[in-house]
């Protein structure tokens, strides 16, 4: 079958003066459904249509052109408008095309979506199989899709959703992401995570063992699979040569949760010579963090560790079931300067009780901990997380204007949840202090010019718009 995938843009226009901040990002989910289409014999083509900035005229007129029988759409919480109108007016230009939505937005509401759109099907957890399952179903003609598990469609007037499909345990057995179908030369990890391009993501497990309330990856499940450390060197030497990538993102969660995967994929990009073409980084929690593992990390190439430290005070920590202490970041921001490895810190404000004095407070903390670079993101309770479902059943989350369901969110009118204690006014505010106070410094202005280096000035010109503006 011809199949055509889309990663819909959001409404820029609802981030305001900080929609400069925002880069394209590799699309590494809809890359692996690409690769499994492909590998199974479907000819594939993709539509990235964030990166290009395209209109949804400009989409429809590339559907025109491919001709797909098959139209996947990949629906994150600020592109499902987007993404619904994109489904409605092809579907509309072309009547016999089947419309297929996926990701963690589909997922949630699919009797919605279904029943007031032109999707057709909607494929839940992991899509790989599921699709390509759903595909040659559809290319034999078939009319009961009952026994495919994981997905969810209209029978007449009824909704039928069939039973789960279980998560794939092999992950080494996906091919790799099909990077080809995708314009990865435009893409970044944002202005504080890239330290040299191209640029490409991977992934060296799925699952989460740890339930923070604010996390949408709740909704996944804690089934945590980890692939072998020597085939993930594979890939990431495979990206090099084929993509001349210089620098490698991991989007798990956590990576490596496991200290044993660590010291084997670090002891393997060395062994092959991978540390001196191209670096690495990664996300981890403050206590997965130790001397040891930095030193291996730093040797094998990793230059820049993400933390989710979310908050400086210790009370709204325990309130989102982090698990951990300030004590606890302070040690590790303190390890990760003493061996040399860049620190990006990940705060939230505007936490469910959170008080002004408490805002404050994690802004300072933010100060103190001598990161490279700091995220002050507003709170916002993602659809799939613990927070959402806890607000929403106290009647303070009762809205659908998904587009304005974003960290960066300049109008107080459009803000998605604030606190009882402080206004959504405030919150703006405090978010932009932030910033100025952390990189207006002079260490830190001094050390972004000077030693760190990879902020360019079209950056720096977003990034002051957004802060003083």
């Amino acid at each position: 079958m011809r199949i055509l995938l889309v990663n819909p843009a959001m409404n820029m226009k609802a981030l305001g003066k900080f929609q400069g901040l925002l880069e394209p990002m590799p699309v590494i989910g809809l890359a692996y459904i690409a690769g499994v289409l492909q590998a199974d014999g479907h000819e594939v083509a993709a539509i990235d249509q964030f990166t290009y900035g395209m209109g949804v005229d400009e989409v429809i007129d590339k559907v025109r052109d491919f001709r797909p029988d098959v139209l996947g759409l990949s629906m994150l919480t600020p592109s499902t408008p987007v993404a619904l109108e994109v489904a409605n007016q092809a579907k509309l230009a072309f009547p016999h095309l089947k419309v297929v939505a996926g990701n963690i937005h589909a997922d949630i509401f699919y009797r919605e979506i279904l029943t007031s759109s032109a999707v057709d099907f909607v494929v839940h957890g992991e899509g790989e199989y599921t699709i390509s399952e759903l595909c040659f179903a559809l290319e034999r003609g078939d009319t009961d899709f009952s026994g495919i598990l994981g997905i969810s469609y209209l029978e007449g007037e009824e909704v039928k959703k069939t039973a789960a499909r279980p998560v794939i345990e092999d992950l080494d057995a996906l091919p790799y992401p099909a990077w080809n179908l995708f314009p990865y030369t435009r893409y970044g990890l944002l202005p504080f995570a890239d330290v040299a391009r191209p640029v490409l993501s991977m992934t060296g497990s799925r699952g989460c063992p740890y339930r923070c309330e604010f996390c949408s990856l709740l909704y996944t499940g804690s089934n945590y699979r980890k692939r072998d450390p020597i085939k993930i060197v594979d890939e990431y030497e495979y990206l090099h040569e084929r993509y001349g990538v210089k620098q490698i993102g991991f989007v798990d969660p956590i990576f490596p949760l496991n200290k044993n995967i660590l010291f084997k994929f670090c002891e393997e990009l060395m062994r092959r010579g991978l540390h001196k073409k191209l670096c690495w980084l990664s996300e981890t929690r403050v206590d997965r963090i130790d001397r040891e593992s930095l030193r291996i990390m730093r040797a094998s190439g990793c230059r820049r560790i993400l933390l989710g430290i979310e908050s400086g005070v210790d009370l709204l920590l325990e309130n989102v079931n982090k698990t951990f202490t300030t004590e606890t970041t302070r040690r590790a921001c303190r390890m990760l300067r003493e061996e040399g490895i860049d620190s990006v810190g990940l705060f939230m404000i505007g936490l469910p009780g959170e008080t002004p004095e408490m805002t404050r407070q994690t802004i300072d903390f933010a100060k103190s901990l001598d990161l490279d670079f700091a995220k002050f993101a507003i709170t916002v309770p993602f659809p799939g997380s613990q927070m959402f479902e806890d607000l929403r059943r106290e009647g303070r989350l009762n809205r659908d204007d998904w587009e304005n369901w974003t960290t960066f969110q300049p109008d107080p009118e459009k803000m998605v949840f604030v606190p009882r204690e402080v206004s959504p006014e405030y919150l703006i505010k405090m978010q932009k202090q932030g910033l100025r106070e952390f990189f207006l410094r002079p260490k830190m202005v001094y050390r972004h010019l000077v030693e760190i280096r990879t902020i360019n000035a079209k950056q720096l010109l977003h990034g002051a718009r957004g802060i003083f503006l």
